[in-house]
């Protein structure tokens, strides 16, 4: 067998190797239908609480025309996704590590070509993003609020979708709007929902059994699922003015408490579907209209 043979062979166990270590990947989109409902918070919180059960995680930040992310754990990535898009820089350079080893893809703040991404954007990001497969347990997507383009393609690409909803008729209303554009326009059929800012555990079960009532009675096949409540708490708005997460400034509270036993949830998550890992996800935001 000559050496060009040999190195090929070498070059297919490897690759089989590789495949074989790869972790299975859970991409999960953190929207909603309205701003203000506490999306960013859920996402950096979940990110730290899943690290602190050993796993890996990255937060891809979807709202990329009004980064938050950085915002929230005040840091300050030197570049971000403007800098992967437009070929200066590779993911390598881009992916910044956070608190506790969360990995940070930041958005860019004022850059308004960003809040509709052209099909060559998304090549880009899918040739970028392709070397990530097998790195990361827990793929978090903070997606803007509403139904744009780019809200939809993640939402429609991620292997479960999470709708952060609060007590607001308008935050009621608009989270079953977006739900219904899933279900109509992209298929999606499953959402997971997550009661925020209520009163007591009652009034979450109250929003969760509206959207139900509504999705039940006016979409087809539509399924709900109610993850976690979690209580109006002033120390939020507090932690927030600090630039600490809710794990870090109050870390023995009732709101840390119940990250911990979301990022449980999350974990026991069965999100081994038909749409696959990381690849799934880079090829459906790419094709996704």
């Amino acid at each position: 067998m000559n050496q060009g043979a040999i190195d090929q062979a070498k070059k297919l166990r490897d690759d089989v190797a590789k495949q074989k270590a790869m972790k299975p990947i859970k991409v999960i989109s953190v929207t909603s239908g309205k701003g203000g409902v506490g999306k960013t918070q859920v996402v950096a919180n979940l990110a730290l609480a899943l690290r602190q059960r050993g796993l890996e995680v990255m937060i891809f930040d979807g709202d990329m025309g009004l980064a938050n992310i950085d915002i929230i754990y005040n840091i300050n990535p030197p570049y971000n996704l403007k800098h992967l898009l437009d070929g200066s820089k590779r993911i390598d350079d881009v992916l910044f590590v956070g608190p506790e080893g969360v990995q940070v893809l930041a958005a860019a703040s004022g850059i308004q070509s960003l809040t509709n991404l052209t099909q060559e954007n998304k090549m880009s990001l899918m040739d970028q993003m392709d070397s990530l497969d097998g790195r990361f347990d827990v793929v978090l997507i903070d997606t803007a609020a509403g139904i744009s383009d780019n809200v939809m393609y993640l939402n429609s690409a991620a292997q479960a979708v999470f709708v952060v909803v609060t007590p607001e008729p308008t935050s009621i209303t608009d989270a079953y709007a977006l739900m219904k554009v899933m279900s109509m326009h992209y298929g999606e059929k499953s959402f997971h929902i997550i009661t925020n800012q209520v009163r007591n555990e009652a009034e979450g079960k109250s929003i969760f059994k509206s959207l139900v009532n509504a999705t039940d009675q006016f979409l087809d096949s539509v399924q709900l699922w109610h993850l976690h409540s979690f209580m109006y708490d002033e120390k939020v708005r507090q932690s927030i003015t600090r630039q600490q997460p809710m794990l870090k400034f109050d870390k023995d509270g009732a709101i840390a408490k119940g990250y911990r036993e979301l990022a449980e949830k999350v974990s026991e998550l069965d999100t081994n579907t038909q749409k696959g890992g990381m690849q799934f996800f880079l090829k459906q935001a790419l094709l996704s209209r």
